[in-house]
C-alpha cells in the first residue's frame, strides 16, 4: 500500500509543472476567413426593357388605363462600402403604353370618333441605395425626377384624324429592384418603377412598370 502511494505522489510530483506548463501557454485561435465582396463600383452601361400600365384622369371624371411595352438603355455610376452601393442612374425608354376611348371630337364639329393617349417617351435621373445580401445579389432603392412626352390623337369614325404636338409631363419616380452579377463585368436587373406626373392642363397620368436590364460594368 505504502509502495501504491508513493508511486501516485512521484506521478503527481512530475505531473504537476508539466500541467501548470501547459495551462500557461496562450491558446491558439485560427483566423476568421476573410468574407468575399465582389465589386460593384465604377461606370457601366446597359439596355432595358419591359411593360408599362397607367392611369390617367381628366378634368370631369373621366379616366383611362394606358399599357404597353417599353424598351430603352441606362447609364450610371457606383460607389462601394463594404455591403452597401450607393449610386445614380440615367435612362431613357421608348415607350407604346397608350389607351384608346370613343369620344366626341370639338374640333370636328363635335363628331364621333376615338381619342387616343400615348406616352411615347420616359426618363429618369435617380439615385440608388443597395446593399448585398448575397455577394453577387445587390437589392436596391431608387428615387428621382422623372419625365415623360405624351401625345393625343383623335381618330373621327370616316379616318380622318387630328393630333397635338405633344406634352412634356415632368415628376418623380422611385421603385426597388434586384441585381445580379453573373460575370465579373456583367450583370443582370429586375425592377420596378412607379411614375408620378404633375397634371398638364386637365390631366394627371401615373406609371407603373416593370423592367428587366443588362449592364457591363467598366
Amino acid at each position: 500500500m505504502r509502495k501504491v502511494l508513493g508511486l501516485v505522489g512521484a506521478t503527481l510530483l512530475f505531473a504537476g509543472p508539466a500541467l501548470a506548463a501547459d495551462l500557461s501557454k496562450p491558446v491558439y485561435k485560427a483566423p476568421a476567413a476573410p468574407v468575399y465582396l465582389s465589386d460593384w463600383a465604377g461606370f457601366y452601361i446597359g439596355f432595358n426593357g419591359g411593360y408599362g400600365w397607367g392611369h390617367t384622369s381628366f378634368t370631369g371624371g373621366l379616366t383611362e388605363k394606358p399599357k404597353g411595352g417599353l424598351f430603352g438603355g441606362h447609364a450610371g455610376y457606383n460607389w462601394q462600402y463594404g455591403q452597401v452601393v450607393a449610386g445614380v442612374e440615367v435612362d431613357f425608354d421608348a415607350a407604346d403604353i397608350k389607351a384608346t376611348a370613343p369620344a366626341i371630337i370639338i374640333a370636328a364639329n363635335r363628331a364621333r370618333g376615338t381619342v387616343e393617349t400615348k406616352f411615347d417617351e420616359l426618363a429618369t435621373a435617380r439615385a440608388r441605395l443597395g446593399y448585398l445580401v448575397l455577394p453577387n445579389l445587390l437589392a436596391y432603392g431608387t428615387a428621382g425626377p422623372g419625365w415623360g412626352h405624351s401625345k393625343v390623337t383623335a381618330t373621327l369614325l370616316n379616318g380622318t384624324t387630328f393630333s397635338d404636338e405633344g406634352a412634356t409631363n415632368f415628376g418623380w419616380t422611385a421603385g426597388a429592384g434586384l441585381e445580379y452579377k453573373i460575370w465579373d463585368h456583367v450583370t443582370v436587373r429586375a425592377e420596378y418603377l412607379h411614375y408620378d406626373f404633375a397634371k398638364e392642363i386637365n390631366a394627371k397620368t401615373r406609371i407603373d412598370a416593370v423592367r428587366g436590364g443588362i449592364s457591363y460594368k467598366f
